[in-house]
């Protein structure tokens, strides 16, 4: 699909509207947005915003940073226009040291792609001049800066609504972009970065809807490696989800937390090793009752819980009472000590927004 830029543009112009004075902390930027970076350095963040020029010229406005979240008066620098005097100058970039050699290179894009008779998707200006460009993603609506392979250097990350989906570019030493094993296609990507394995590499996890390469919509870790774990799909694209990080049993590690169209959250705990484990899930449990018509249940015992994880009931039993104690187990008593040798109640447990439900069913032994 190549029409209507929606998204990013809608996107794009409520961020523009929004511009704070501090640098973002991923130093990302969509269309129309400020780059930050130190550009002269001296250690404090700066402010740089791609500008028109003269006939035939595209420009950069330099803001340096002064400390605070603060920048002094701007320096204007122009280059000649990449698409011969057409006025499509770049529209968005980052800030980065190619290479890691200590000099900082803006690296630019154009949202629209790029013009006619420009040969590359990336323009790489230093000292404010082109020294060259490389391939990308043709119509990108993000893109941004991470450690994807565990250098040092921070690579460059693009997303667009426009069917590439997401890929990554990583620095090599060398001081050229080449594309990483960290990809996902499909459009409309939500998604966290995170090193989810712990090996000093960024990984993500991608929402996606309109895949082309596995399911139309689902829920994706893609590894450094470019191995891949899915944790929801939907072959038909009838449901969405969006992902938020938590850390749902303190352990310091990334969790995952998925939202459905309908609202359903599901969670998922990293186990650190490449796999998730469902967050929570309470599963039914059969009990017996003895003469002295009182149990105490330790639900949780096997059901999948994380700290913090809340016991309520949902269905009381219709013979007896049940009530939820101090240690998370219930208290189940029988007051009807009739010839009923069966009760049944309901119970739920919750953490993190997600909830799940099961039953409890008790005999009676006489």
């Amino acid at each position: 699909m190549r029409g209507g830029r929606v998204l990013g543009g809608v996107l794009a112009a409520v961020l523009a509207g929004a511009v704070m004075t501090a640098a973002p902390a991923a130093w990302a930027g969509w269309q129309g947005e400020p780059l930050f970076g130190d550009v002269d350095g001296d250690g404090v963040v700066d402010r740089v915003t791609l500008v028109g020029g003269g006939p035939a010229e595209c420009g950069v406005t330099v803001e340096l940073g002064t400390g605070g979240g603060a920048y002094g008066p701007g320096t204007v620098y122009t280059y000649p226009d990449p698409s011969g005097g057409t006025g499509h100058c770049p529209d968005m970039g980052v800030v980065v040291d190619l290479g890691g050699d200590g000099t900082v290179e803006l690296v630019l894009a154009w949202f629209d792609g790029r013009p006619p008779g420009v040969g590359h998707d990336l323009l790489v200006l230093r000292d404010y001049a082109p020294v060259g460009g490389f391939d990308a993603i043709y119509q990108p609506s993000y893109i941004g800066l991470a450690d994807f392979n565990g250098d040092g250097r921070q690579d460059v990350y693009e997303w667009t609504d426009q069917g590439d989906g997401f890929r990554t570019f990583l620095n090599t030493e060398a001081g050229t972009l080449v594309p990483g094993p960290v990809e996902y296609c499909g459009g409309q990507p939500d998604f966290e970065l995170a090193d989810f394995d712990g090996n000093g590499a960024t990984d993500v996890v991608i929402a996606f809807h309109e895949g082309w390469c596995g399911p139309f919509s689902g829920v994706v870790v893609v590894f450094d490696d470019g191995s891949t774990v899915y944790l929801e799909q939907d072959e038909w694209g009838d449901d969405g989800w969006e992902v938020d990080l938590v850390d749902l049993d303190g352990d310091g590690r990334p969790d995952v937390r998925t939202t459905n169209w309908s609202g359903t959250v599901r969670l998922y705990v990293n186990d650190g090793d490449g796999t998730f484990t469902p967050g929570i899930r309470a599963v039914e449990d059969r009990v017996t009752v003895g003469p002295t018509n009182r149990k105490r249940i330790k639900v949780l015992d096997n059901d999948t819980v994380v700290p913090g994880t809340v016991l309520t009931i949902t269905t009381p039993p219709k013979y007896g009472t049940a009530t939820v104690t101090a240690q998370n187990t219930i208290a189940y008593v029988r007051t009807d000590t009739g010839n009923t040798r069966r009760d049944i109640f309901g119970y739920r447990i919750t953490a993190g927004g997600q909830t799940s439900d099961a039953t409890i069913i008790v005999r009676v032994k006489q």
